[in-house]
């Protein structure tokens, strides 16, 4: 059995511009000392049936240009999931050698209906239940139990690490917007705004909401101190989370990991955040009271805690902390290098030495 060759350079296959992840990768060489390149092809930018079909044809054959490739690779990242999954799909279907330590990375899984659905959970279980996926990376301890009972594999397959996001404070911080003393939300899915409006509805007059949401459809007339915009995307969305006074994260299903860019974008900017508890961003993010707000979702409870801390002194000293924490922990260059110092405490380095390759 020849070892692995450990000049081999590291790849991380990603489906943004490549400086979004430049940070992780940094941090990912600052543990291994190795050469990683990162590769993107860009799948989002609309949305409708030509442009979803458009994204899943690309998660598909994108990867397969770099299996032709594998001897090349020491790691293969996925930071597009479907990227690393569709990598280990081929490998799988044609039997080739393995040579690699694949990750995929920001893993989620959600059930779908139908006959659809069970092609989804075949071709995902495929994927995960497959030796060259060797580990697969999420954001809350909780939902690897979730995932690790769904698909029937070992806990030992995942690792655990916050998400990581590029401080960009000091672009967005003295921009201006149209609103003044209000309170932010934004999201296009995983989102409870019927709660949140609920809860609105019971704040002061001059509290003023503003929900950012192109999916969101009030089952009822808003309150006078709502608003509701669908127009707000993009890099739009950053002088809103800068000059408001608070970002407020209502979950639906806590078991989701998902407002996580959202949430650290908003403590990146010293801003007070609450979020709805059960939910993975309580788990892994917040620590109540000193850098954010954890709430239970009742309504009572949400306009009592929220209404008393939103325009307290303690507001502005929970943003401060919030933005020293997300310095500390939530950089994409520590979300890198964290990710890196679990897969060498797993052994994953020494593996290489059982892997059969080639010259």
């Amino acid at each position: 059995m020849k070892s692995f060759n450990k000049h081999r350079k590291s790849i991380i296959l990603a489906d943004c511009e490549k400086e979004e992840v430049e940070e992780f990768a940094e941090g990912f060489k600052a543990v291994t000392g190795d050469e990683i390149f990162i590769n993107s092809k860009i799948c989002n930018g609309s949305h409708g049936k030509a442009a979803n079909f458009r994204r899943y044809f690309i998660y598909a054959v994108y990867p397969f240009y770099f299996v032709m490739k594998s001897r090349q690779y020491k790691y293969v990242i996925g930071w597009q999931q479907f990227f690393a999954l569709f990598y280990v799909f081929y490998c799988r279907l044609f039997h080739i050698k393995k040579r690699n330590i694949v990750i995929a990375v920001n893993f989620t899984y959600k059930s779908k209906a139908g006959f659809a659905g069970k092609i989804y959970k075949c071709f995902m279980g495929y994927c995960v239940r497959n030796e060259y996926l060797d580990y697969i990376h999420v954001l809350s301890y909780n939902y690897a139990k979730i995932c690790a009972k769904e698909f029937g594999i070992s806990k030992n397959k995942f690792i655990v690490t916050p998400f990581g996001i590029p401080d960009t404070y000091e672009k967005w911080k003295k921009t201006k917007v149209e609103y003044n003393n209000y309170s932010f939300s934004i999201g296009r899915s995983n989102r409870d705004f019927d709660f949140l409006v609920n809860a609105w509805g019971r704040m002061p007059e001059n509290e003023l909401l503003v929900i950012a949401s192109d999916t969101f459809c009030p089952k009822k007339k808003l309150p006078v101190n709502v608003i509701h915009r669908r127009d707000i995307i993009g890099d739009a969305q950053f002088p809103y989370i800068a000059n408001c006074k608070a970002m407020i994260i209502p979950i639906d299903d806590g078991t989701i990991c998902s407002g996580d860019t959202v949430l650290l974008k908003a403590m990146s900017y010293e801003k007070l955040v609450a979020v709805t508890v059960p939910s993975t961003l309580g788990e892994m993010y917040i620590d109540d009271g000193k850098d954010g707000l954890l709430i239970k979702k009742d309504l009572k409870k949400f306009v009592d805690i929220f209404s008393k801390e939103i325009n307290s002194d303690s507001a502005k000293e929970i943003g401060i902390s919030a933005r020293k924490s997300f310095l500390k922990k939530f950089s994409r260059y520590a979300m890198g290098k964290n990710l890196c110092q679990l897969l060498k405490y797993k052994r994953e380095i020494n593996y290489f030495e059982n892997i059969e390759t080639d010259n």
